[in-house]
């Protein structure tokens, strides 16, 4: 459970925290207007599944670049407190599944 250290990222790490078992630790590179190469090359390097908790429009460009390349096409349209699990796989990245608040339950 990866967070950017601004408070909200690190409350809402520290909620999934608590359900999921895992630890939170406070990460650089996760800023609001971070560079989202910086997560994309450390994501391709990871042996483990990892949550990163961040902010608009980092995630946004993150997910876009590890899903098409692209970080300015906007491929997942993120809402604030949306959940998105990406898979890596043989043939890259890909979108496993998105939940939004609105339909969680």
């Amino acid at each position: 459970m990866l967070h950017s250290g601004k408070a909200r990222a690190r409350q809402t790490a520290e909620i999934f925290s608590r359900r999921l078992g895992a630890p939170v630790r406070k990460v650089d590179g996760l800023a609001p207007n971070d560079d989202p190469r910086i997560w994309a090359s450390r994501a391709e390097a990871l042996a483990a599944d990892v949550m990163l908790v961040g902010h608009l429009p980092h995630l946004s460009r993150l997910a876009s670049l590890l899903l098409v390349g692209d970080p300015q096409r906007e491929v997942v349209k993120f809402r604030y407190s949306g959940v998105a699990r990406l898979e890596r796989g043989e043939a890259g990245w890909r979108l496993a599944w998105y939940v939004t608040p609105d339909i969680a339950p």
